[in-house]
């Protein structure tokens, strides 16, 4: 994960000289165990900012199409990043990122799914609250606001964990993961809001 520091020591640089980064709730983050860090998404930049502001290597999922080209391939996986087949159950995903969280890794994940852009910040899939409640690992909502033009002020705020474990030997159904994935989306709308609870959130 050098590169990943290297990298990420420039690009912060690059970022704080361009835009003014508001950052809340870094103590919300664990310092030493695995967890889903789970941001907002409308742009490319999403993943970039919240890495840069993280203290801890975020391990990312990155469409699988990204890794068809050699170049690309290498960096993405210096930077710690693993491929995952959109629209489809994609097992080898889910198993890496499993194996991720349990290992202590700090897991990005975005739970739309793909970019959401305007004032709604849309539906989420099942796959956040799965990958949850089986690592037995808690979730971060992350709100990323601004518009990313330069000079411009954004926002990064990271909200109390989500705690899936009261699920962890439940049977839940596909609607069950959506229901409870939603939740992610509602506590990143209250961060929008302006609002940094105090706490665990138990789900």
């Amino acid at each position: 994960m050098s590169l990943y520091r290297i990298l990420r020591f420039i690009v912060k640089g690059l970022f704080n000289l361009i835009y003014r980064i508001e950052v809340k709730g870094i103590e919300n983050i664990p310092q030493d165990e695995g967890a889903l860090i789970c941001p907002n998404h409308y742009t490319w930049a999403d993943p970039v900012l919240v890495a840069i502001v993280t203290p801890r290597p975020i391990r990312f999922m990155a469409k699988y199409e990204a890794f068809s080209n050699p170049i690309s391939r290498y960096l993405l996986k210096k930077l710690g990043a693993f491929p995952v087949r959109r629209g489809e159950p994609d097992l080898n995903a889910i198993k890496t990122a499993l194996k991720l969280l349990k290992d202590g890794h700090l897991l990005g994940l975005f739970p739309q799914g793909t970019r959401v852009k305007g004032e709604d910040l849309g539906k989420a899939h099942s796959g956040v609250a799965l990958l949850s409640i089986k690592s037995n690992k808690k979730v971060i909502p992350v709100y990323i606001g601004g518009s990313y033009i330069p000079f411009t002020r954004m926002k990064v705020y990271f909200g109390k964990p989500i705690d899936f474990s009261s699920y962890y030997k439940d049977k839940l159904s596909g609607e069950d993961y959506l229901r409870l994935s939603q939740i992610v989306i509602e506590k990143i709308k209250e961060l929008k809001e302006g609002g940094i609870n105090d706490g665990d959130t138990s789900c």
